[in-house]
Parts: structure tokens; sequence; C-alpha cells
């Protein structure tokens, strides 16, 4: 008897060390593939590095041998202890995963990225050649299927009850698969949207609508500008360009409005093109615009597009400064200030200002488009055309690059990107606290409201729900004297005294969530509630006199399956703010 249980327990310290060596022999394989997938981002991103394909071979056989130490009999027997099991099941997964990855995703996305850059995308005498990205298009899909199946089997992985290095190491793959995986649904999406997009198909014509947030409206501010865009076979030109207020007046909306519409944004939201955008989803906003259009000049488009001055400053930081129609430049560093405050200040006829603004957006999408003629100005802006895709990437992470597409198929691939626009109370499990403004002054000092956001962590609760209190703080701050600014600036004084700011404020809380407690300037606010798309919603109107200071609190309940950070998203403002991400969250807690 005593000899059978020494020969076992001479079995389990056996099988204990030899785990003990393979489970250091992954650890070292796992830090060899995470070295090796550094290196490899620094690589594609240098279109003359030879290295890549060696440095992804390196990390397909470290991602294998991590797979290979974690394998076989030993670590099945471990995957069934009490003690052990969950531990050893949730280091198996990790190394699937990553091996997965390497042999799935990385082979098909590193060969993509050898076929397209944003240098190989630029346009050249006025036309975009996304030929290449039309034929990576399938395997850019496939490798984003690759990466969402590792997450999905990272994620599965329940790290309550795990080693505290093991729960680490689930939290961080399932954090990284969760950043490469919206990447890669980005670069699936475009390769599919892009080519038939641009007019690879067929011609296509497309609304640019120009928000002008020194009359904010809730997705930005008023367009007070719209351009009208055909694409032909990557050609694109602008045809048209038109004053916001020459698509207005008419008796009935263009598209029948919601009662909650009605309610909450009234009957302009359809009949005006101006305002369109007081509603925070920019997919209800393109359609409307799209209808007033075509009730307008009989025109049908196929999408619509939104940008502001911030985006043309950031595309102009790229491209350099451009020459206006006026004879003055225009650059990235003045842009803002330029086209939302001294234009007001510098001509005094509103079509003018408005012409000017129409004029100054054209002239930069053209300098985007025109590209290069010949071989030696293209290689010289080579930098500039991935200066400019940045640019438009930064701007559609902020809120002020929306697309929305009139063709089915397209729209719902752009839905749950950064450039759908679309009014959500929850981005996965990250619940959303909307922050919109809609000007009531009719003029043009929302230039001088500025915002102040953040986000502090309460509790987490049962079933994946939390409590936590946004503090926001709205400040007018216009110069001394803004009084006597011209009337178009301050206003005629129909609605407000001219020099004060009338703005009306919407707070949607996430689906399912309630409000706890509402304050403004630390005292109980009452507001008008409505629910909007499933959303709750509150609204109220604040009147800023020069100087004056708004400071709302208000504390979230959301339901249950949000343990995500807290997302802000609010109105852009010439200021700067957009939106706000909170650190803290309750996943993996408790």
């Amino acid at each position: 008897m005593l000899a059978v249980a020494g020969g076992l327990l001479l079995v389990l310290v056996v099988a204990a060390g030899v785990l003990a060596v393979d489970a250091v022999r992954a650890r070292d394989a796992f830090e060899a593939t995470a070295a090796d997938v550094v290196r490899l981002r620094e690589q594609v991103t240098d279109p003359s590095s030879p290295d890549a394909g060696v440095t992804l071979a390196s990390a397909q056989r470290h991602a294998r041998a991590a797979r290979d130490h974690t394998d076989g009999p030993l670590w099945a027997l471990a995957g069934r202890l009490p003690w052990l099991g969950a531990d050893a099941r949730a280091v198996q997964e990790l190394a699937r995963a990553v091996d997965e990855v390497t042999h799935r995703a990385l082979p098909p996305l590193v060969e993509a990225t050898r076929v397209v850059d944003p240098a190989a995308l630029a346009p050249v005498d006025g036309r975009v050649d996304v030929a290449p990205l039309a034929a990576v298009a399938a395997q850019v899909a496939d490798a984003d299927d690759a990466v969402r199946s590792a997450y999905r089997r990272v994620a599965a992985v329940r790290t309550d009850g795990l080693v505290a290095p093991v729960a680490d190491a689930v939290r961080r793959l399932r954090d990284e698969l969760a950043r490469v995986a919206a990447d890669t649904g980005t670069a699936a999406r475009a390769a599919a949207l892009l080519p038939p997009m641009l007019g690879t198909d067929g011609p296509r014509e497309y609304l640019v609508l120009v928000q002008n947030e020194a009359e904010p409206r809730a997705t930005g501010g008023i367009p007070g500008a719209v351009l009208r865009l055909r694409a032909d076979d990557g050609h694109v030109e602008v045809l048209e360009q038109r004053c916001g207020g020459d698509l207005s007046g008419a008796d009935e909306p263009a598209l029948a409005l919601t009662p909650v519409e009605q309610d909450l944004f009234g009957p302009l939201l359809g009949t005006d093109m101006r305002d369109v955008t007081f509603t925070p989803d920019f997919p209800r906003s393109a359609q409307l615009a799209r209808a007033i259009w075509a009730r307008d000049t009989g025109e049908q488009v196929d999408g619509v597009l939104s940008v502001d001055p911030e985006t043309l400053a950031l595309v102009l930081r790229a491209t350099g400064p451009v020459a206006l129609p006026d004879g003055t430049t225009l650059t990235g560093q003045d842009a803002v200030r330029v086209l939302l405050n001294d234009v007001y200040v510098r001509l005094t006829d509103p079509r003018d200002q408005d012409a000017f603004f129409a004029q100054t957006a054209a002239a930069v999408f053209d300098r985007v488009v025109a590209g290069s003629s010949d071989a030696a100005s293209s290689d010289a802006g080579s930098s500039d055309a991935a200066g400019v895709v940045d640019a438009l990437a930064e701007a559609a992470r902020r809120g002020r690059l929306m697309v929305w597409s009139a063709h089915d198929e397209e729209q719902a691939l752009l839905g749950g990107t950064v450039l759908s626009g679309e009014l959500a109370g929850r981005v996965g499990d990250r619940p959303v606290v909307g922050l919109y403004l809609n000007d009531g002054t009719q003029a043009k000092v929302g230039y001088y409201l500025d915002a102040d956001v953040a986000v502090d962590h309460g509790a987490c609760l049962a079933g994946g729900a939390q409590r936590f209190v946004v503090r926001a703080t709205y400040t007018f701050g216009p110069p001394d004297g803004v009084a006597g600014l011209p009337w178009y600036v301050v206003g005629d004084g129909s609605v407000v005294e001219p020099g004060l700011l009338r703005t009306n404020f919407l707070l949607y809380l996430p689906a399912g969530a309630r409000m706890a407690r509402l304050t403004v300037d630390g005292r109980p606010a009452q507001v008008h509630a409505q629910v909007h798309d499933g959303l709750p919603v509150g609204a109220l109107t604040w009147t800023f006199e020069p100087g004056e200071r708004r400071s709302l609190e208000v504390e979230v309940v959301t339901g249950p399956g949000a343990p995500g950070p807290v997302l802000v998203r609010g109105t852009p403002l010439a200021s700067g703010f957009d939106r706000v991400s909170a650190v803290s969250s309750c996943r993996d807690r408790g």
C-alpha cells in the first residue's frame, strides 16, 4: 500500500514538474510572440521594410510553440483538477487565441498592407485608384473574422477565481484583441465600402453638410453650407455649392416626423436644411437632408457626409495652407477661428458669410482630391497623403466626420463605426451618455461656449450594472463689449438681448438606465422628460449672460449587462470639446 502511494506521489510530482516547465516555456513563447508583433507593426507601416515576412514567420513559430507547450494529456488532466483546472484551461485558451491570430489574421493583413497604404490611395489628377483596395477586400474580411473569433474565445474566459497573473493576462489579451478587432473591422468595412461609394460600379452623388459650431446643433452646428459631389470610377469633383438657407421655407417636413421629434426638435427639423442636425442621430439628419434636397432640386443623392471647421483644420495641417477665392490664405492653425468668428465680423451680409463658408469648404476639398499630376510631386506628397488619412480618421473618432449611405447594404456596414454618428445608448457593454446642445439664440455667439466634462465612477452593481456620476460645466466667455459686435454675431434682439446665449440642452441616458439625481448649479433640477428611440431623455433650456457658468451633475444607474467604461458623447464645440471616456470599469469585478 505504501509503495503504491509513494509511486502515485512520484507521478504527481513529476507531472507537476513537467507542467511547470511547460508553463515557463509557454510564457517565454508568449513574450517572444508579443515582441514579434510589436516589430511587425513597425515594419508594415514602412513599405520599404523587407523584413515583415521574416518577422511574421517568427511570430507564428513562437505562437505555435506556446500552444504546443500548453497542450497534451497532462494539460488535459490539469484542466479537470478543481484547484488548478480553471487556470490551466484559461492558459490554453490564450495560447489558442494567439495562435489563431498569428496564423489566420496576420498573414492577410500583412499582405494587404503591402498592397494598400495611404500614399497608394492618394488622389492623382483628382482620381483615387481603389482597385488595389478592392483586390484585398476579401482577405481583410477574413482577417477580421479571425480576430473576432480569437476575441470571442478569450472573452468567454471567466477571470473570477483565477490566480492574479493568469487573470491579468486574460484581461490584457482581451482588451488588446478588442482594439485590434476595432481596427480590422474598420479596415474590412473600408475595403468593402470605398470602391462602390467612389463610383467603381457607376457614378455616385453625395451631399456634404458643413456644420458650423458658432451656432451649435446636436451633432455639431448649423449646416451653413451644402456641397454636392460626384464620384465616378474614383474621380471626385464638386458639382455645386449652396447656402443652407437656400434650402428652407417649406410648409411641411420633407419626411414625416415622429411625435417625439416634433416635441424635442420642432417642425424645422424636417423643413429647413439648417436644422436637420437638431437630432443627435446623424443617420436621421442625413435622411432628412436628402429628402429636403430632393424636394427643392428634384435630385436624389446616394448619401450624405458631414464635416466641420475642425475637420478642415486637421486636413489643412496635413496638406498645408489653401488659397481662398477672396485672395486670403487659410491654414490649419487659423481655420476654426476664421470660419466660426472672423468671417462674421469682417463680412456684414449673411449671404456673403454663407458663400465664404461654402467656398472655403469646396477649396479645401478640391485641395485634398486634386492630388498630384506627376510622379515627382506624387512622391513629394506621400507623407501628406498619409497625414490626410490620419486627419480624417481623427475627425471621425471625434464625431466631426460622419457618413451615411442611401444604399441599405452599405449603411449596414457603416452602422456601429465611428463614421456613423448614430444615436446609441450602448457601445458593446459600454454605457453611453449624451450631452447635446441646440442653439436657441439665432446668432453666432456659440463660438464662445466651452465645456468641461468628467465621469466619476460610483459602484459596481449586480448583473453588470453600475452607478456613476457625470459632471459637466459650460462656460460662456465672449469678449468684453460683445453686445457691440455685428448683429449677425449677437442676434437682432428678437430672442434674447444681444450678447446673451440661449441653448436647449438634451441629456440622453443609456438604454435601460435611470437618473438617480440631477442638479444644476448645485440645486435639484427638473427636466422635460421624453423617450427617443428607446433612450430616456431630459430637456431643459439655459440662457447665459457673458461670463456665466452652468454646472450640471447627474447620477446614473445603468441596467444590467453594462459593465464597461462610460462613454460621454457631446455636441462638438468650437473650443474643441467632443467626447469623454471614463477609465474606470466594472468588468471583472466582484
